[in-house]
């Protein structure tokens, strides 16, 4: 098992590129036409990304409190 504080920095980079990668979608998102089929794909990504964020936030909340609790 790795070191906690590695796996945090490590998962709130991970976040950080997530939020990179939404940011990158809806900037392309809003240079098209809202009726462009590409829109709903994108609105799709996005959503894919964001659960991905979500478990990946819970996962770094559980890792706070491990370094929290060993502290």
């Amino acid at each position: 098992m790795g070191d906690p504080k590695d796996d945090l920095r490590a998962t709130s980079e991970s976040i950080s590129h997530d939020a990179q990668q939404v940011d990158a979608l809806e900037k392309e998102k809003t240079k098209l036409d809202p009726e462009d089929p590409q829109v709903q794909q994108i609105s799709k990504k996005v959503e894919a990304v964001i659960d991905k964020m979500q478990d990946k936030a819970a996962a770094e909340t559980a890792l706070v409190d491990e370094i929290g609790a060993s502290a």
